[in-house]
């Protein structure tokens, strides 16, 4: 793959503030804005825990559970 045709990697660093230092672009302020979103929905988990995928192993069950829930809610 030639260098045009490679897709550029974003080049920027965030502080623990969250100010973000480098290239400001919409993109980089998604990617930011992602993982801000990312570190708060993982507040109380450990890195072994993120790690060993407790977090797919929480969507499959909520996928699971969720739609008995709301059948339950609609019987009800």
């Amino acid at each position: 793959m030639s260098d045009a045709a490679r897709p550029r990697t974003p080049y920027f660093v965030i502080s623990h503030e969250g100010t973000l230092h480098g290239e400001d672009t919409p993109e980089n302020r998604e990617i930011v804005r992602r993982i801000h979103a990312c570190v708060d929905a993982c507040e109380g988990i450990s890195t072994a825990e993120l790690e060993e995928g407790v977090v797919a192993d929480m969507r499959r069950v909520l996928a699971q559970v969720v739609p008995v829930l709301q059948q339950r809610t609609r019987v009800a």
